[in-house]
């Protein structure tokens, strides 16, 4: 192989070659890239005398070499062909990147590639690499068939001459294409952004626009590109935005620059709100231009002022509300206290916020409290609770407290919610039920409690009488003496436990013993019982738990069944009354009677109030319905069982003393 330094000067050119290459030299993106090389390459053909003459370029996915353009192969040849890097004379120059000339007369081809020109009946082959930046584009490859003389240093020189111009011929393609792409590239990011989007020179022309400003301003883009802005914007609005300082002062600050807020009204549309940013866009540290983008921020300020609607009609709601409404984070702090809140308490708002809800509470509740919260905070549903809240004052005011959590959109617990209901009123209203049904108790047991007071009564007036006939019998006087002392203790003891059911000294919660609370109470309506033919059943625990409930409450519920049972057998029957302490921390009651029974579609009301199924005048519907409040009142519950016929059974259950604080 045979390497030359031979000039253009020194060598007449073809005038069409010439013409190629001085065309090549101001190539320009307009022409035809793939008819400018096959020309080219055919003139090279001609000029070489080349029986054939082969673009090769590389394949930068397979690392392959495959035929571009060509001029005297078959078309099936052309379409067909791939050589690897290192195969065969072209895929040897391709890999040395060095020009190869068989034969030169200085080197003999090595076997394969002899045996390659054997079997094309190729008699001089000619490869020159094209490459730009030592990076290889392909390689161009000359031929000539038996029967023609050898490629001489000259065609080398021509070969590699075109090979040189072709190289940067496409090297300059590439770099055209590359730029296109990508201003194609620009241009669809352009078009996509949905902001209005604008760039100014130094003279505050409009050289760029996208498709969202002229559409938003309804302007064409040829009457747009090249106007000043007080030209193509309104000049009310350049004025009242200062628009043109404000560029003027991105270009010597070469900083971005927050516009802010500006309403523009196209002709015939309605006007719109934008919001404005202005940008550099800098070659190295010179600002060329400056980037006008402008966001339609119309819908959100609509939205912005209905969420603030919105807001402002949800905190009236809260404020006007005559429950305590009271927002706290995950932890229990409070973070909004309302208008109820703080009239109830006496505590204001700013008192309040950042502290636990549970510092409001009365202290013995405080563990309802916490546990309702924890649960909460860890997503749980719970009940409401009664929970006494503190006032500024030291007094409880009872609060029925109905919480719920609030939750992020994935689902997790950002705060909590608690309303509350102030009870005063409601357990003065109860506290007066409570008394006129134990009047209208006491009216049932009148005639029992006459006939009580009557026997004692009856033993006090026959013992004075033998008194006064028998003055002078010592033994009869004091056995006379100690019937009248004995009747008037049970005169006055029946007297005191009917004063003491029908006035109530107001006792507290406190610890109380549940069996003998009950002994009292069926002590209290023994004869009532026995007038109505009702056999009593005891089955009653020896050793009940205490309970901690007032003890005044709860006779009352307890007279309330017993009465109910007894007037459920107006016929006689049997009443059984059977406590047991439960594994679960609870003590359970219940009457069962074998009365007339409750049909199945009065059982879901009987604990409402005024429901009755008694006769006009019989019963106004207030006692199950008071006797379910003070089981609620004391943490417990009730429930009822019935079947027509057979009979009712009424279930309490209540906290053992050690678990109800």
């Amino acid at each position: 192989m045979a390497e030359t330094t031979t000039t253009e000067e020194e060598v007449g050119l073809s005038p069409t070659l010439a013409g190629l290459l001085d065309g090549m030299h101001s190539f320009s993106h307009s022409q035809n890239p793939d008819e400018l090389v096959r020309e080219l390459l055919k003139v090279v053909a001609e000029a070489t005398q080349s029986s054939w003459v082969s673009l090769m370029l590389v394949d930068e996915d397979d690392r392959t070499l495959f035929i571009k353009a060509a001029i005297g192969l078959p078309a099936d040849i052309v379409t067909s062909t791939r050589v690897s890097l290192g195969e065969g004379i072209v895929g040897r120059v391709a890999r040395c990147r060095r020009p190869l000339m068989f034969p030169d007369g200085s080197e003999v081809p090595p076997p394969s590639v002899q045996e390659e020109m054997l079997t094309e009946r190729i008699a001089s082959s000619l490869c020159v690499p094209l490459e730009t930046n030592e990076h290889l584009l392909g390689v161009l490859n000359l031929a000539r068939q038996h029967g023609s003389a050898p490629f001489a240093t000259l065609d080398l020189w021509l070969a590699t001459l075109v090979a040189d111009r072709i190289a940067a011929y496409l090297h300059t393609a590439r770099l055209y294409d590359q730029l296109e792409n990508r201003e194609r590239f620009i241009t669809r990011i352009m078009e996509s952004i949905p902001s209005s989007l604008v760039v100014i020179d130094h003279a505050l022309r409009i050289v760029s626009v996208n498709r969202n400003f002229l559409e938003k301003i309804r302007r064409r883009e040829q009457d747009t590109l090249g106007g000043k802005i007080q030209e193509v914007f309104p000049q009310v609005l350049v004025n009242y935005a200062r628009l043109d300082r404000k560029v003027r002062q991105v270009f010597r600050s070469g900083e971005p620059l927050e516009g802010g807020k500006v309403a523009y009204r196209a002709p015939g549309l309605v006007t719109r709100i934008y919001y404005y940013r202005l940008f550099p866009l800098k070659v190295e540290e010179t600002v060329e231009n400056v980037m006008l983008l402008m966001d339609d921020i119309t819908e959100r300020e609509q939205l912005g002022e209905e969420v603030l609607r919105a807001e402002r009609h949800l905190a009236s709601v809260v404020e006007c509300a005559n429950d305590l409404v009271v927002s706290m984070d995950p932890e229990g702090r409070i973070l909004t206290w309302n208008w109820a809140a703080e009239t109830i308490s006496g505590h204001k708002a700013e008192e309040t916020k950042g502290q636990l809800l549970l510092s409001f509470c009365a202290a013995e509740q405080r563990p309802v409290m916490v546990e309702m919260l924890s649960r909460l905070a860890d997503g749980e549903v719970v009940q409401s609770a009664e929970v006494n809240l503190m006032t500024d004052k030291g007094q409880e005011v009872p609060i029925a407290w109905n919480c719920s959590p609030m939750r992020d959109d994935t689902g997790q617990v950002v705060g909590l919610v608690a309303v509350g209901r102030d009870l005063t009123e409601r357990r003065r209203l109860e506290a007066q039920l409570i008394q006129s049904a134990k009047m209208a108790s006491m009216g049932v047991m009148a005639g029992g409690i006459a006939h009580e007071l009557r026997n004692p009564l009856g033993i006090i007036s026959a013992s004075a009488q033998l008194l006064q006939e028998k003055t002078d019998d010592p033994q009869l006087r004091d056995e006379c003496a100690h019937k009248i002392h004995s009747a008037t203790k049970r005169a006055s003891l029946i007297i005191e436990n009917l004063l003491k059911f029908a006035r109530p000294k107001g006792e507290q919660m406190r610890e109380v013993d549940l069996r003998a609370l009950l002994e009292e109470t069926l002590a209290l309506l023994d004869h009532q019982i026995h007038l109505q033919k009702v056999k009593l059943s005891r089955r009653i625990q020896r050793n009940l738990p205490s309970v901690h409930t007032n003890p005044e409450l709860l006779q009352q519920v307890f007279t309330n069944l017993i009465l109910n049972a007894c007037n459920a057998m107006p016929q006689g029957g049997v009443l059984t009354v059977t406590t047991r302490a439960s594994t679960v921390g609870q003590v359970e009651i219940r009457f069962c009677d074998t009365g007339r029974g409750i049909p199945p579609e009065h059982l879901p009301n009987i604990f409402d109030p005024f429901f009755t199924t008694m006769p006009v005048g019989k019963g106004i519907g207030l006692g199950l319905s008071i006797c379910y409040s003070i089981i609620q009142q004391n943490q417990g519950a009730i429930e009822v069982e019935s079947e027509v016929g057979q009979g009712t059974t009424f279930t309490i259950r209540l906290p053992c003393a050690a678990n109800g604080r």
